[in-house]
Parts: structure tokens; C-alpha cells; sequence
């Protein structure tokens, strides 16, 4: 016989000896469950436990990027003309500005005179060029008369010619004087946020090593300029959407423009930026980071209500179709929110504790209930029942 055997021998005769006492007749043998701890014990008797079933979800799965909060496009304003005093600057650092607004003027006292002077100059060319179209006017009719040499006559055209070129040259002059002009006066090449000055009235403008005068945001549009681990950069992809938190806990959506086609050398690590909507608290230069949600994948899963973590490592608490519980290892997963991932356990469908694993061993009977509602309280004996 085996140890099963003696276990339900044993009590089927505690139990005759305590019903003889009472007056009743012994409950067969076969009727009291023998667990497979040794203990005998009721199913009357069994814990009402709540239960639930081991499930396939969907997962997906997040990655966390740090970085730099950078500007998407950025314009360098600086004076193309040298050696003119600035004369007044009309915005400052923050200013959003339109696309050809003024941002600075320059003092064009100086090259008004030039102007002045150059438009004199193509005046005298004018009047010294009709003068020798006249002359060419008076001899080019006698050619054939033999008053005038041929030489003298085509010395005429040439002179007439000449005087006409010297127009042309001066009123070339006149324009790139006027042209100047109009670029004393510094405008904004695009439209945006103004990131930083650096002139003040008085200063004489400079070209070549001259640091620019203004940075301009085109629109204003920041973008988060992330850091991702090797490992996850091939997982990111163009368009996907990006979720980034500021430390102030602010939340903005965006969308991944671009991913590396690099991984630095140094640190290992590979970059994307995140193109995030126009809003005045992006601030270029601050910190922010990203979760990226990549692509839903099906698991199983369990509650994490339901897991008994003991030396061993994670168990569950299965309810077999006799309701007892039994014990089975578990390894565990990633955890999406009050569930986590079972990479080994028991198949779905499987029912296990939901709650108060603890409190039970195996081979207890239970009383399963997989509603919602809180579970009945364990049934006893009647009043005046022995």
C-alpha cells in the first residue's frame, strides 16, 4: 500500500472513531479528499478564493530615450556690409519676427553722398554721350561725298559708342550704390523666434569673422535631438510617434523625423530627432525625454496580484480541475501596468489564485470563483449540527 493509502485509512477511522461518538454512522472513505500533502480535508470545508485565467494580451513595448531639446532650423543674421555704423537695433532676444521685417538699421549718411555724387557723374555721362551720338549723326551721310576721310567718320561712331558704354558703366554704379542702400537696413530671412543677439547701436558692422548678429528658429520649432542605445536604434523608424516629458511634467506628442544613420564611436550610442508642435515653453538647450512605443506583440500574461515570489523564484497558484491548488514555477517578463509577461508557466486558459497565493499550500482545496463580485464567505456547518 502506498502512503495515499494510509492516509485515507488513517482518517476514515479518526473519523469513524468521532462519528461513533456522536451517535452517526462513518462517512465512506472515498468521500474525504486526501491532499497531496498528506492532509485529508473536505471539499464542504474549502476557501471561496477568487481566481482568474491566464490570458494572451497585447504588449507593447516602450523605450525610454534622454536628450537636448535643439532647434529644428536655425538662421545666422549678420550686416553684408562692412564699416557702417549700426543706427538702431528694432528687436531683441525672444522676439518672434516675419520674414523680411527689419531687425537693424545702419547710418547711411556716408553712402547717401556717394549716391549723390554717382548719379551726378552718370548725369555728365549722359549729356557727354548724346553730344557724340550728334556728332556721329552729322558725318555718317557723307561717306560717299568724300568730305570726311573714312577714318574720321568711323572715329565719330566709335567716340559716339564709347560715350554710350560710359552710360552704362555709371548707371551700374549708381544701382550697386542703391542696392547697398537697401541692405543698411538688416531684415529677417525667415519667419520665427529670435534665439540670441549680439549687436548693440553704436558698433561698426564687420563681415567675415564676425559673429552673427541674430539666431533665428525658422518657426520657432524645436526638436528633441535623443540618445538611444545600440541596441534599440534599428527598433526606431521614421514617423513613429513619440511621447516627451519636460521636467516641468509637461507632456508633448511628436513624431521621429529622423534617425542616425551612425552610432558614435565613443559612447555607443545612436541619436533620432523628434519633431514636437510650436509651443512657446520649448525651450532650445533643455532636457527632455522621449518613450517611444514600438510595435504591439502578443503575450501571456497573468495579474501581478497573482504571483508568489519565494526563495526559489516566482510561482503561481493553479487550480486544477479537482480544485485543489498546486504550485508552478513561473518566469516572468516585462510588466504592462497590473499584469506581467509569463515566458514560462502554465498555457492560457490555466486558472490561478488571483489573490491570497500566500495563504494557501499545495494541494488545499478550494472553492474557485472567477467572478468579479468578492467572493462568498467560506460555507460551515448548520447551526446545531455536530
Amino acid at each position: 500500500m502506498t502512503w495515499r493509502t494510509y492516509a485515507v485509512l488513517g482518517a476514515s477511522s479518526l473519523a469513524a472513531i468521532t462519528l461513533t461518538n456522536c451517535g452517526q454512522k462513518p462517512a465512506p472513505a472515498e468521500l474525504i479528499p486526501v491532499t497531496e500533502s498528506g492532509r485529508a480535508g473536505s471539499l464542504a470545508d474549502a476557501v471561496t478564493m477568487r481566481v482568474t485565467r491566464v490570458e494572451t494580451r497585447s504588449f507593447s513595448d516602450r523605450v525610454l530615450a534622454t536628450g537636448r531639446l535643439v532647434t529644428r532650423e536655425e538662421a545666422a543674421v549678420a550686416s553684408e556690409l562692412g564699416g557702417f555704423r549700426v543706427q538702431s537695433v528694432l528687436v531683441d532676444e525672444g522676439d518672434w519676427v516675419e520674414a523680411g521685417q527689419p531687425l537693424v538699421r545702419l547710418d547711411d549718411t556716408l553712402l547717401q553722398a556717394q549716391i549723390d555724387q554717382a548719379a551726378a557723374q552718370l548725369e555728365q555721362q549722359r549729356i557727354n554721350a548724346r553730344f557724340r551720338q550728334s556728332q556721329w549723326e552729322r558725318v555718317e551721310g557723307l561717306q560717299s561725298t568724300g568730305a570726311l576721310s573714312v577714318e574720321a567718320i568711323e572715329q565719330r561712331r566709335m567716340e559716339a559708342e564709347a560715350a554710350r558704354a560710359s552710360v552704362a558703366v555709371a548707371e551700374a554704379a549708381l544701382q550697386e550704390m542703391k542696392l547697398r542702400q537697401k541692405r543698411l537696413t538688416v531684415r529677417a530671412p525667415v519667419t520665427g523666434r529670435v534665439l540670441s543677439r549680439n549687436v548693440r547701436p553704436g558698433e561698426i558692422s564687420g563681415v567675415g569673422g564676425a559673429s552673427p548678429w541674430f539666431r533665428i528658429a525658422l518657426d520657432g520649432l524645436v526638436e528633441l535631438d535623443a540618445e538611444l542605445q545600440e541596441a534599440v536604434v534599428a527598433s526606431i523608424k521614421p514617423g513613429e510617434a513619440a511621447e516627451v516629458v519636460l521636467p516641468s511634467g509637461q507632456s508633448v506628442m511628436g513624431k521621429v523625423r529622423y534617425v542616425s544613420p551612425r552610432v558614435d564611436e565613443s559612447t555607443g550610442l545612436g541619436r533620432a530627432r523628434i519633431s514636437l508642435p510650436y509651443d512657446a515653453a520649448l525651450r532650445p538647450g533643455g532636457f527632455g525625454e522621449a518613450a517611444f512605443t514600438a510595435v504591439a506583440r502578443e503575450a501571456v500574461t497573468v495579474p501581478a496580484s497573482a504571483v508568489r515570489y519565494e526563495a526559489g523564484g516566482p510561482l503561481l497558484m493553479v487550480v486544477g480541475d479537482d480544485n485543489l491548488v498546486k504550485r508552478v514555477p513561473v518566469k516572468l517578463g516585462e510588466r504592462l501596468k497590473d499584469f506581467v509577461e509569463l515566458l514560462e508557466g502554465p498555457p492560457p486558459g490555466s486558472l490561478v489564485l488571483a489573490i491570497g497565493a500566500a495563504f494557501v499550500l499545495d494541494g488545499d482545496p478550494v472553492n474557485p470563483v472567477e467572478s468579479d463580485d468578492p467572493p462568498a464567505p467560506a460555507s460551515g456547518p448548520e447551526q446545531g449540527e455536530r
